[in-house]
């Protein structure tokens, strides 16, 4: 059964009813919540999702007790979004990725979602950041959705 990757930005658009995305993106959480669609996520995503409900800039910035309610829902009994771990293996292969693509900084987060996607044989992947996705393309990675960014 093939299994689908969860960026942050979907999780993102799910909670944000101002979010342009909000439609498309809360009808596929709530799919992945329901195992309709079966995916994952990961830990370094999750925090993503909390660093961006947090962070000042957000319209509105939430409480870090409330950004964590939002993140846990997403992924706690019963949801059926599984959630990957980052090991020494994923590490590893995160270094690999962001070394053979020259990325720097900030990418280097990227590089390690990808690199957890990938070593837990995940290679298709549901973004609204194409174009940070598309490097990874070399490595196996398929963005398959959401559907605006396939339309494109």
């Amino acid at each position: 059964m093939t299994i689908v990757f969860l960026d942050a930005g979907i999780f993102i658009g799910a909670l944000c009813s101002g979010d342009s995305r909000h439609p498309e993106a809360r009808a596929i959480v709530e799919a992945a919540r329901r195992g309709d669609l079966n995916c994952c996520t990961s830990v370094g995503v999750l925090s993503e999702v909390y660093a961006a409900l947090t962070w000042v800039g957000a319209k509105p910035p939430q409480t870090p007790e409330v950004a964590k309610l939002c993140v846990r829902a997403f992924v706690e009994n019963p949801s059926k979004i599984a959630v990957l771990d980052t090991n020494f293996e994923v590490s590893i292969k995160m270094l690999e990725i962001a070394a053979n693509r020259g990325l720097t900084a900030r990418r280097i987060h990227d590089a390690r979602h990808a690199a957890t996607a990938l070593v837990a044989g995940v290679f298709q992947v549901y973004t609204y950041d194409v174009d940070d996705w598309k490097v990874f393309a070399p490595d196996g990675i398929v963005i398959v959705g959401p559907d605006s960014v396939l339309n494109v």
